[in-house]
């Protein structure tokens, strides 16, 4: 190979490497979880008490088959039920429109949203373990 030649493929080479070790150094800056359109954060808060009520149903349903089949919906199941809300979103939420909101908050972010929202539920109930294991133990003795 003639030494232009070479030197025009170690270039290329060299460029095409450096792309690479770009795009893996910027790649997961692009991908963050927040994509940083105008009003995102403001339309995920007001979807806040809208996944409440996903992880509510889902307790409220759990409660159900505890009374009816004397067993629990799966931790998976619940979360199901709670994602499943985002197909009965209402036309408007807090002023918002339904299409600006699933244009801003696709399905898949709308469950990270319900599994943070039950994470900081669940992070609260452990901290707070002992207060509610006296509250449970005043009322089995209540209803003994």
């Amino acid at each position: 190979m003639e030494q232009a030649t070479l030197i025009t493929v170690l270039v290329v080479v060299a460029i095409g490497m450096s792309l690479v070790a770009l795009g893996v150094a910027f790649y997961p800056k692009l991908k963050r979880e927040e994509q940083g359109y105008p009003l995102e954060a403001e339309v995920e808060a007001a979807l806040l008490p809208v996944i409440f009520q996903g992880i509510c149903s889902a307790y409220k349903l759990s409660e159900q088959a505890g009374d009816e089949v004397h067993g629990r919906l799966a931790g998976v199941d619940k979360k199901k039920v709670a994602a499943s809300i985002y197909s009965m979103l209402p036309d408007q939420v807090d002023g918002y429109d339904l299409s600006l909101i699933k244009r801003l908050v696709p399905q898949e972010r709308f469950e990270q949203l319900v599994q943070d929202g039950f994470d900081r539920f669940d992070r609260f109930f452990t901290e707070h373990r002992s207060h509610f294991a006296r509250l449970f133990e005043a009322w089995k003795t209540e209803n003994a």
